[in-house]
């Protein structure tokens, strides 16, 4: 049987991998001494293995997340005994209509005066670094018409110009086209400043190598006597297979955040907690 839209799986989504990370090269007073495309290199390495060797777990590439719904609009939702369509305190409707969202119960009645869900909010199902930009129909929103939010530990898009987020769409239209409603966000923690000083030591480090200058990064001689003198230096085969660089600032912040050194960001998988899809 043929396939209909067959997705190469060699093209994950989302797009694995840090993109412009910020990098801080105020340690590395030689920076400006390197040609760009050394600088260029020496970033994309940096970043790409800082990344892999915290657990991927800052900013990640920008990816287009199409989110489902409706929650709890144009009908009784996710109804459960004893709550029902019947007679309640003289009426003929219930006075909480209650559903899943995200993998917890919630009950759809006078949102934001008497809870604390907004009136118009969308969950995300990862942790958000940034918002890069929100399109509905493919014209794109201003960022003052919304704002990003926690709530129990779940990243929510609060719409704030007075409308609300459309409660469906189709996903046959693309992500430019009309009835679409895309928002292109960065999975993942915002890079701490910590993050940025430890990037640009190790793209210094990187660049130097790459010009023939002396650098930190550790080499093949394991030990060496001369005039008295010993000399060892670290295998960087033994460096790299605890997840470490060998730069001792690099290697103190990947400590600091994946002292247990986690390859990937740890997830639960629940059919309750995604509500949406991704495209490329």
């Amino acid at each position: 049987m043929p396939v209909i839209n067959p997705v190469d799986p060699e093209v994950p989504i989302p797009i694995p991998g840090p993109c412009s990370w910020p990098i801080d090269t105020t340690c590395c007073p030689d920076w400006g001494d390197f040609s760009a495309d050394v600088r260029a290199r020496a970033t994309n390495l940096a970043t790409f293995v800082l990344d892999a060797l915290t657990g991927r777990r800052f900013a990640q590439c920008p990816v287009n997340y199409r989110p489902c719904g409706p929650k709890c609009a144009g009908g009784a939702g996710y109804m459960v005994w004893p709550v029902g369509m019947g007679t309640v305190g003289g009426g003929t409707m219930p006075w909480m209509i209650p559903y899943v969202d995200g993998g917890l119960w919630r009950n759809c009645a006078c949102p934001g005066a008497c809870s604390c869900a907004a009136s118009c909010e969308v969950p995300f199902p990862t942790s958000v670094a940034s918002i890069e930009r929100v399109t509905i129909d493919g014209i794109e929103l201003s960022s003052t018409a919304y704002r990003l939010d926690s709530w129990r530990g779940r990243p929510m898009l609060v719409r704030t110009d007075g409308e609300c987020w459309p409660q469906c769409q189709s996903m046959d239209a693309g992500p430019e086209d009309v009835g679409s409603f895309v928002i292109v966000y960065r999975p993942g923690l915002p890079l701490p400043l910590a993050g940025q000083i430890a990037a640009g030591d190790l793209a210094c480090e990187f660049a130097r190598a790459c010009a023939g200058a002396e650098c930190s990064l550790p080499g093949q001689l394991a030990s060496l006597t001369r005039n008295g003198v010993d000399l060892e230096m670290v295998d960087p085969t033994t460096v790299l297979d605890e997840g470490k660089t060998g730069i001792q600032s690099v290697d103190l912040f990947i400590h600091a955040v994946n002292p247990y050194r986690l390859t990937q960001r740890s997830r639960v998988a629940s059919p309750d907690t995604f509500r949406g899809r991704f495209t490329v």
